[in-house]
């Protein structure tokens, strides 16, 4: 059950290492909210679908999405996503170590909010903190 006053985050993310610097980033910017983290794009899909058929239960508020997944990738999540009779207007930023711009017009194409390269440097890792803040202000 989600704790009131505290943003709800889906984060499709394989990398241990990443889901650490969302949260790293999260903190430094002083959000309140409660992640939920899914490491494949077929999980993500599984739980949209639950979502779907259980009225009591809420879309995130916004989703962090890697593109390169196991299985199933984000492109094909966010495609689902989109489709999705309950949570096709939620807000999705796509994260990728990828900066072509192929991906980010794929990206905007089927409906991403925002497309953030992921950096490999921490403070430049720390910028999706104030992304994230504005998509939940």
């Amino acid at each position: 059950m989600p704790v009131p006053d505290r943003a709800s985050i889906l984060v499709v993310e394989d990398n241990p290492t990443d889901v650490f610097l969302i949260s790293e980033a999260i903190v430094a910017y002083g959000l309140q909210a409660e992640l939920k983290v899914v490491e494949d794009g077929e999980s993500a899909i599984g739980l949209i679908a639950r979502i779907e058929a259980d009225e009591s239960e809420p879309c995130p508020q916004l989703i962090l999405l890697d593109l390169n997944l196991p299985g199933t990738d984000g492109f094909e999540v966010l495609k689902r996503l989109r489709e999705s009779k309950r949570c096709a207007g939620t807000r999705v930023i796509v994260m990728s170590s990828s900066g072509a711009a192929s991906d980010r017009g794929k990206s905007a194409s089927l409906g991403a909010d925002a497309y953030f390269q992921k950096q490999v440097d921490y403070d430049r890792s720390m910028e999706i903190g104030g992304i994230i803040q504005k998509f939940l202000a």
